[in-house]
């Protein structure tokens, strides 16, 4: 209970509250009497202005009733009706019967003018007849009777407003005295709830002030400052208390942080130099993968050209051996890591020369580039032609039906797809999951397929964040279909 007692928030909304009470009760008496005078100057406002609204429609009903009895218009005596109606709807229905003179003074004045209107319908009857010495009679008595209604009403204002600035009076003076009892109320009231609020806000102030102090000693290091100790509300003593504890701890931690600093350092640079050294492996394993090329092919190829220089005119030799050098040239000199797709094209079309008189009619191929595509997509090197060159040495065994080997490159949306497709065997299901594995090079292995896993690793190299960079599709003995996706808005990681 004490501590509840003791709370900022207790003494917080007593203080406010008890005052609020004060403030409130003043202010709905001075509501109060504010709406009692409005209440009394309103209703004489109203009345008034009742009247100076009768007032003007009587007067105002002259003016149609003298165009009408002056020219037979149908339009001067619709106006003068409208005039009629209006008087006939400020009659009242009914009004009190009293000994009150203000009483006596409405009943006459309505009794006029009920009479008023009886004598528009008369006149307008002898003016229809045209009966003109007796309409004309009529209408003098009407303005003499006009004239004495409006003088009636300016009568009976007169009258109400004196009877009702009595009352005003004896309000006004009431009101004056309770005014100035409800501004001493509220003048205690608000002293007290100030000093009350002071007093709370001293017990958080003055610890907060020393809270303040004691973090500006923290910040610029010094850990040595007592512990603060001031008398405060429930929710600053904990805030106080929690300061204190904060203090010891961060004291002790920056001591514990200063020694594994030294080890951190140590770490730290041993990291620097292991990622240094394993950039410059995957620099190595990319040049020593694009380096990689099974030899065996190169021998086969000699021998072929060396036969068919001997069994065959020179004029066909000598293009097999252009070939062969253009091949040769496009893989042994510097090139970039990224070309051209027309020079990736090039170099191909050379070593499919080659293919066509080495193997004749048992395989074909089939080259479907666009030339918009090859002028403008670029491409990692040598991918092409190792793929080729895997489905010619694998894809083809044990098949008696012709082969075709399908180059295709096509756009998919924003995606540029190239496509290595051949009818061969196939490749087993587990074999084409593990080829797709992003993995190092092993450089001591020599895998059947070393071309195309060469192709795999290099753009799992180039393009780190595609997963679907390249994809194989193979059914058994229907053939296998190896597609390469490359954004060309995407750069590829290129070693500096």
């Amino acid at each position: 209970m004490s501590l509840i007692r003791n709370s900022l928030r207790t003494h917080l909304v007593v203080s406010v509250f008890a005052g609020l009470a004060f403030i409130i009760l003043s202010m709905t008496y001075v509501l109060g009497v504010t709406l009692r005078l409005q209440h009394i100057v309103n209703d004489q406002f109203q009345r008034e202005i009742s009247f100076q609204e009768l007032q003007q429609q009587v007067v105002g009903s002259r003016q149609p009733l003298l165009d009408y009895l002056s020219s037979r218009s149908s339009q001067a005596l619709a106006a003068l009706l409208v005039e009629e109606q209006r008087l006939r709807e400020m009659l009242p229905e009914d009004l009190p019967l009293t000994d009150d003179p203000l009483d006596i003074e409405l009943r006459e004045l309505f009794s006029h003018l009920e009479t008023y209107i009886a004598l528009i319908q008369e006149i307008i009857f002898l003016k229809r007849g045209r009966v003109i010495e007796q309409y004309t009679e009529l209408y003098e008595t009407m303005e003499e009777l006009n004239e004495h209604i409006s003088d009636q009403i300016d009568k009976i204002s007169l009258f109400g407003l004196r009877r009702e600035l009595a009352n005003y009076e004896v309000v006004i003076a009431t009101s004056r005295r309770l005014l100035f009892w409800n501004l001493l109320v509220i003048t205690f009231a608000f002293l007290g709830s100030l000093f009350w609020i002071l007093s709370v806000i001293q017990r958080v102030t003055e610890p907060m002030d020393r809270l303040a102090f004691m973090a500006g000693e923290i910040s610029s290091g010094n850990f040595e400052g007592e512990d603060i100790s001031v008398p405060a509300v429930r929710e600053v003593a904990v805030v106080v208390k929690a300061f204190n504890t904060m203090k010891h701890d961060i004291r002790r931690y920056i001591a514990e942080i200063n020694k594994q600093k030294q080890i951190e350092q140590g770490y730290l640079a041993e990291k620097l130099r292991n990622m240094k050294m394993e950039e410059l492996l995957k620099r190595m394993e990319l040049y020593t993968m694009q380096a990689q090329m099974n030899p065996h092919f190169l021998f086969n190829t000699l021998n072929t050209g060396v036969q068919l220089a001997i069994t065959e005119n020179a004029e066909r030799t000598a293009d097999y051996m252009e070939h062969l050098a253009r091949f040769f040239r496009n893989n042994v000199r510097d090139r970039n890591l990224i070309i051209p797709l027309r020079q990736e094209v090039a170099g191909l079309d050379s070593y499919l020369y080659i293919l066509r008189i080495r193997f004749g009619a048992v395989i074909s191929f089939q080259v479907d580039i666009p030339d918009h595509l090859a002028d403008c997509s670029r491409v990692p090197a040598l991918i092409l032609q190792p793929l080729v060159e895997n489905s010619v040495i694998h894809a083809f065994k044990g098949i008696s039906r012709q082969g075709l080997v399908a180059i295709r490159a096509r756009e998919d949306g924003d995606i540029l797809e190239i496509s290595v497709e051949d009818n061969g065997v196939g490749i087993p299901p587990g074999v084409a999951e593990e080829l797709l594995q992003r993995k190092p090079q092993d450089r001591d292995r020599r895998s059947r397929v070393m071309g195309l896993e060469n192709v795999i690793q290099r753009l799992y190299f180039f393009y780190p964040n595609r997963q679907d960079v390249i994809s194989l599709e193979s059914v058994p003995e229907e053939g296998t279909a190896i597609r390469i996706r490359i954004d060309p808005r995407e750069e590829p990681c290129i070693p500096s």
